[in-house]
């Protein structure tokens, strides 16, 4: 390649660079935002990003960080505190609940109401949000296996909403191909499909 022909092919890189990041600059400055919470997951299909953050405006307006391990919540010990009533909450996105902040969702609002319940007095009250979008209960299930166990909750919450569970857990209505479902074994038992 000639060098007036390299040099315009570099020229031409370095300002493409220059402009996508100016660009950058000013989305972040106008505050532009399009977060992307969840990907991949090859247990659940999908599953919140750990270490996510951003805002959220799509439905609401809120800020929104995803902790270590995938949760939309504070960082929270595995190992729970002597002292502590830990309440695991599954669910899809009326769990997850991207569109408020966190101390408007239920389980931070079932936290400070538990709180003040005397049969739990001299307690700490800790409610772990493990709810994710469009999750079905095969999801929640295999959540609460491979997420939920090893923070030892006192009290396990399922959060079942009428208005798209029963689809989300059903192949024929559903149709996602990235979805585990559970459906009857040979031995009459539940099994993931």
């Amino acid at each position: 390649m000639p060098p007036s022909r390299r040099a315009r092919l570099i020229a031409l890189l370095v300002s493409t660079a220059l402009s996508l990041l100016v660009a950058e600059v000013a989305l972040r400055i106008a505050g532009f935002s399009n977060p992307k919470f969840c990907g991949p997951d090859p247990e659940r299909g999908w599953a919140l990003r750990p270490g996510g953050h951003g805002r959220w405006t799509k439905e609401g307006d809120a800020e929104v960080r995803i902790n270590r391990d995938g949760m939309r919540d504070a960082e929270h010990p595995v190992a729970k505190p002597p002292g502590e009533l830990r309440i695991a909450v599954l669910g899809d996105s009326c769990v997850e609940s991207l569109q408020v902040p966190v101390e408007k969702t239920f389980w931070s609002l079932l936290e400070q109401e538990l709180a003040r319940c005397p049969a739990v007095s001299g307690k700490t009250v800790q409610a772990l949000d493990f709810g994710v979008s469009g999750y079905g209960t095969a999801q929640e299930l295999l959540t609460l296996q491979h997420r939920v166990w090893k923070y030892d909750p006192d009290l396990v919450l399922l959060a079942f909403y009428t208005g798209n569970d029963v689809r989300n857990n059903f192949r024929p209505l559903d149709l996602d191909p990235t979805r585990p479902y559970l459906a009857p074994g040979p031995d009459g038992r539940l099994a993931l499909d």
